[in-house]
């Protein structure tokens, strides 16, 4: 597959004539130790039932190669503010674009953080500048889907980066609305669902993760490799929460994440089905170091285990566990065991009720 400079220069400047005709209606809707600020009352982290993955948009994994053939391409990312290296200033103003020669975009992810890339300038594509760093903010990435033969343009715009409360990298992210240009954000609304935890960053509530090379399946939860591109998952829900609570890929690989994951969601079997409700109080305690208990101690929830992705024991399954005929769970009509200390101590996680 091989796109010429003619070719991209025509996709571009289609997709920024396009924009005048775009349905609004469809498109609104250090690696030094780990350390996490003290819950305030001490009772424990509100989970989630929310994958993180919002179905309206397609931002869930975004393509870092352009194939025609693919129903989610990002096609091309555009800014009017790049750093040009041989000059030392910037370009202001200016419309440049991501070269895809070969189908490839230059995008990458390194540890959830956008890395440098470079830009061609819109009809003169000699010129390049770099972005990095803040001046992410206020591209503009375009991405078309497909459904059978029609397809659709949709825009989306980083309107803030930051970092979390353990210094991870974290992006706000913006989908077009049609009611102005297409490089003024105050037209872009909010991809995320509000995280609503009150020990969480106030002024992360609508950002996310990006997680380079992370497939995930959305009917079982299951985390897959795939180099081709990256996930982007809201606060909001359980992937993110998994890696705001400590564990990032980055950190601990997939596997540990994906039991994360799964953790904040009570998902027992590991089938992808949670049971629990949005905002459950849950403690936590892990072998990594990552969370301990809080005061005073709650009621044995479940023993998570890294070989087999799931709960491994069920003493009291977080909705109803107070409930004196809530005696067990079952996966597949297996009745999982109560923990004993053999599987608490041995098990990568640990989660209480909180009473």
């Amino acid at each position: 597959m091989t796109h010429t400079t003619t070719t991209l220069l025509g996709a571009a400047a289609a997709a920024l004539l396009a924009l005048s005709a775009c349905d609004s209606a469809d498109l609104v809707d250090d690696e030094a130790g780990l350390s996490f600020r003290a819950d305030p009352w001490d009772t424990g982290r509100l989970n989630t039932f929310f994958l993180g993955q919002d179905h309206t948009y397609p931002i869930n994994a975004v393509p870092i190669v352009d194939d025609p053939a693919a129903d989610v391409r990002l096609h091309a990312v555009w800014t009017k503010r790049c750093f040009n290296e041989e000059i030392g200033a910037y370009y202001d103003g200016e419309l440049f674009y991501t070269s895809n020669l070969d189908g490839e975009l230059g995008i990458t992810v390194t540890n959830g953080k956008l890395m440098p890339a470079t830009f061609r300038k819109f009809g003169d594509p000699s010129t390049t500048c770099t972005v990095a760093g803040a001046d992410w903010l206020w591209t503009v990435w375009g991405v078309i889907t497909k459904d059978g033969e029609a397809t659709k343009n949709h825009y989306m715009m980083i309107l803030d980066a930051a970092v979390d409360e353990n210094d991870n990298p974290v992006y706000e992210w913006g989908v077009y609305t049609g009611k102005d240009d297409i490089f003024v954000p105050k037209t872009y609304a909010k991809t995320c669902d509000e995280d609503k935890d009150p020990n969480a960053d106030f002024s992360l509530r609508y950002h996310s993760y990006l997680f380079e090379g992370l497939q995930v399946d959305t009917d079982t939860g299951a985390f897959t490799a795939n180099p081709d591109q990256f996930t982007v998952a809201c606060r909001a829900g359980a992937i993110a929460k998994a890696a705001s609570w400590g564990f990032t890929p980055w950190e601990y690989g997939f596997e540990v994440q994906e039991l994360a994951t799964r953790m904040v969601r009570a998902d027992y079997c590991g089938d992808g089905t949670p049971h629990t409700e949005d905002g459950t109080l849950v403690q936590i305690s892990d072998i990594y170091g990552q969370n301990a208990f809080g005061e005073p101690e709650g009621v044995d929830e479940a023993a998570w285990d890294l070989e087999t992705g799931a709960a491994i024991c069920v003493t009291a399954p977080r909705i109803g566990f107070q409930d004196p005929e809530v005696a067990e769970f079952s996966c597949g009509g297996v009745a999982l065991p109560h923990c004993d200390q053999l599987d608490l101590s041995g098990a990568e996680m640990r989660t209480k009720n909180p009473v």
